[in-house]
């Protein structure tokens, strides 16, 4: 009779568990694309700051809240954790396609040092001459974002431009960078970028 009752409940917690659907294989979530105008002066220190949960940039006074998750300035990331900013945020770069990546990574996020020691080293994630200014294809930024969430990120494009955002060519030196990103941002707090 206790062989039966254990089969019974063997057989039940077989059942339940095998209906837990696996997220690897659920629906993704579908990348957002926007752009962003940045300052050109790439020793500046006027960040604009953008939020994956909203979607949006936000301004540089923002910089002491958890409001935001990165900030870009010329060429140069920064994220709200760390000497950059009060919140959780990490970020972790790999050489990937950027739809093949369905989880982020549990830990190895890194934060700002201070601003001689970024998260993100410039020759990471762009390749530049005095001619040509261009994201290097394959890079994906894994972020952890300030409130502890997780997204992916790739940028697509960096076009040097005027401070209206028209595209500039030399000999006109750029005032603003226009990034334009991809992103899919996972808002319930699990790893993976699937519904």
């Amino acid at each position: 009779m206790k062989l039966f009752k254990f089969l019974v409940v063997f057989g039940l917690f077989l059942g339940f568990t095998s209906c837990e659907k696996d997220p690897l294989t659920q629906p993704k979530i579908d990348a957002t694309t926007t752009e962003l105008l940045v300052s050109g002066d790439l020793k500046s220190t006027d960040f604009t700051l953008f939020s994956f949960a909203d979607g949006k940039s936000l301004p540089s006074t923002e910089r002491q809240s958890e409001k935001w998750d990165f900030g870009l300035t010329g060429v140069t990331f920064a994220f709200n954790s760390g000497s950059s900013g009060p919140g959780k945020a990490g970020v972790i770069i790999v050489q990937d396609v950027f739809d093949n990546i369905l989880e982020a990574p549990e830990s190895g996020y890194l934060a700002d040092k201070s601003a001689s020691e970024p998260a993100v080293l410039n020759t990471a994630w762009f390749t530049y001459s005095q001619t040509q200014f261009s994201p290097k294809a394959g890079v994906v930024f894994l972020v952890k974002t300030a409130k502890g969430n997780y997204a992916k990120m790739e940028v697509l494009k960096a076009d040097p431009t005027d401070d209206s955002g028209k595209t500039v060519s030399p000999p006109t030196r750029p005032t603003k960078f226009k990034y334009t990103i991809r992103y899919v941002y996972q808002s319930n707090g699990k790893r993976f970028f699937t519904k």
